[in-house]
């Protein structure tokens, strides 16, 4: 399994592309079985689940996206669920310090301004978790409007869980009056999404549904 230093700077990667790399990479069919402890989160209503990488046993990473999008041209919404095996340190959190290496990491790769969110920390159903975001105006070919993403990582017994929710405007004005980019409704939308997630199969969790 890997370390947790192996699984952040994986996080950081995956954070700033938001695409997972096609090395171990497979078309899904409805769901990645997986065992040990998961999150239990549903993505948006109409999306599907359209990857997943790695091992169920493990490390793993799903994605979903909305019906009508493609992988590789992705613009109304992306999400994606990371589980990385880690052991708690008392007093620590290591949510904290990964949401702001994902942060860091994402300014220094915006090629224009980048407007950050105000980093949160929460809890998620009992679970630590630590929120944050933010919007790059100029980041790269496939997103030539900019692209925004909100990122949780939720503090399990056994494992993290990085959870990110992205968007591409579609022409260079196209919501320009907004935050970030984003309409608040459909902000709030990814918000109350991580809220209801909770962690299962986990000691003195609940079981995971099958």
């Amino acid at each position: 399994m890997k370390k947790i230093p192996d699984l952040l700077r994986a996080a950081v990667l995956l954070g700033l592309s938001l695409v997972v790399s096609a090395c171990a990479t497979h078309p899904a069919a409805n769901t990645l079985p997986s065992n040990g402890e998961n999150l239990e989160i549903r993505p948006p209503a109409g999306w599907r689940l359209s990857y997943t990488t790695g091992d169920p046993e493990s490390n793993y990473l799903v994605e979903f996206m909305p019906n009508s999008e493609d992988h590789d041209s992705w613009r109304e919404g992306y999400m994606s669920v990371q589980r990385g095996a880690y052991t708690p340190i008392a007093g620590q959190h290591l949510a904290t310090q990964a949401v702001s290496g994902l942060i860091q990491a994402a300014q220094t790769k915006c090629a224009g301004h980048f407007s950050a969110m105000q980093q949160k920390e929460t809890q998620t159903n009992g679970a630590y978790t630590t929120i944050g975001g933010g919007f790059c105006e100029r980041y790269s070919s496939v997103a030539p409007y900019g692209e925004g993403s909100l990122t949780a990582v939720i503090e399990g017994k056994k494992n993290l869980f990085l959870v990110q929710f992205g968007w591409r405007p579609a022409t260079e004005n196209d919501l320009k009056d907004y935050n970030w980019r984003i309409k608040p409704e459909r902000l709030q939308q990814y918000l109350n999404l991580l809220n209801q997630a909770t962690l299962c199969g986990g000691p003195s969790e609940i079981p995971c549904p099958h």
